[in-house]
């Protein structure tokens, strides 16, 4: 908050906080000053996250990359190999499991020529991590080395460490629905990002330290970021993911024509209602959803509402976590729509607006919908 901002409204706030300064609020003066405190501050709030300039460091002139699996999966694995591969200081993977060869050794290789590469993973993929790394071990320690990679598993037991991004040096951010298997590239449906973007690693870098060093909860700092004609907003769950789903509310509320959802799961009863309340206010919706979580989702809710939701008709996973808002807006990440992917799971999810991405992502999802069956 700016100094001016503060001088002006400390007065007041002070009043309000000494004995008797409720009783005192009454007073014609500092109701003023009351009110002036609650303009400024909500007034900050909405500059700060909606109109402030989007600082240099978090500005890319372009390089985006999107692939969506499992069309172009073998194209995103290549491509992610390669950031692994021209690694020169230091590689940071969050992801809830690691059961690929191909990029276990190459974070191998990585750390053998010097590169500090950090690994943290659900404590329940274990076995794969270890395996994928070429290294046999029962230990049961929170963190271990192996192969000159560092590794440490998340020790909660009521929670998933669901993220899935890589950081490469400075120079950009990998993540997306994507977990780092071969399913996910070679059969699953997924989308995968490459955002190379300084202030953005370093944003991401912060979470990742902070959980790695035993904060499983995270930071949940929040930030605006821009490549090329992309906007975009990052969010961290657990400890910022209330932030994040009341982003993903508000666009919902502020959708005006069309909302297109491909979701590996649907449980979060305040998104669905969101939903129902847009489409009853005109606005089409459609969802497609992973056919072996169709029980534990709120489809029926959907259903009952008109809206038409599908059943998805990968023999896989669709494992997509994406809306697109109005051909406008993008959301994906690892975020899945439920009370645990805000409120207990380590999830990043990113807010993207920029209409030409949004209709790559649109005919991501209406070809997944297309592809599903009705219910």
């Amino acid at each position: 908050m700016n100094r001016r901002l503060l001088y002006t409204l400390l007065p007041g706030l002070r009043r309000l906080l000494e004995p008797g300064g409720g009783r005192r609020a009454r007073r014609s003066g500092d109701r003023i000053w009351l009110f002036l405190l609650l303009l400024g501050l909500v007034g900050y709030f909405v500059w700060h996250t909606y109109f402030r300039p989007i600082p240099e460091v978090y500005k890319a002139a372009g390089g985006l990359e999107l692939y969506f699996a499992p069309q172009q999966g073998r194209e995103a694995k290549n491509r992610l190999l390669g950031l692994i591969n021209s690694a020169q200081n230091r590689i940071e993977v969050a992801a809830l499991e690691l059961d690929d060869r191909e990029i276990g050794q190459a974070l191998t290789r990585a750390a053998a020529r010097g590169v500090r590469v950090r690994l943290f993973a659900d404590s329940d993929y274990r076995r794969e991590t270890r395996e994928s790394l070429g290294v046999k071990s029962t230990s049961q320690a929170r963190c271990e080395t192996l192969q000159r990679v560092q590794v440490c598993y998340d020790s909660r037991n009521n929670a998933l460490m669901h993220h899935k991004f890589v950081l490469i040096d400075e120079r950009g951010v990998w993540t997306g629905s994507t977990n780092l298997t071969w399913n996910a590239f070679a059969r699953n449906n997924e989308n995968s990002l490459w955002l190379p973007v300084r202030g953005l690693v370093d944003v991401y870098r912060a979470e990742f330290d902070t959980i790695f060093a035993g904060q499983e909860s995270g930071l949940g700092r929040f930030e605006r970021f821009q490549i090329g004609s992309t906007e975009g907003t990052v969010y961290f769950s657990p400890a910022g993911g209330r932030k994040g789903r009341e982003a993903i509310l508000s666009l919902l509320k502020r959708a005006h024509r069309e909302i297109w959802i491909a979701a590996f799961v649907l449980t979060d009863a305040r998104i669905v209602e969101a939903l129902v309340q847009a489409h009853r206010r005109g606005v089409r919706v459609r969802a497609v959803i992973d056919a072996r979580n169709l029980e534990n989702s709120r489809d029926e809710t959907l259903k009952q509402a008109g809206i038409d939701v599908r059943k998805d008709g990968n023999p896989y996973t669709m494992h997509h976590k994406v809306m697109v808002v109005d051909g406008e807006w993008v959301v994906t990440g690892s975020y899945n729509f439920t009370s645990s992917g805000y409120g207990r799971n380590n999830e990043n999810l990113l807010i993207l607006r920029d209409s030409a991405l949004a209709q790559r992502y649109l005919r991501e999802v209406e070809a997944n919908w297309r592809a599903g069956s009705r219910l």
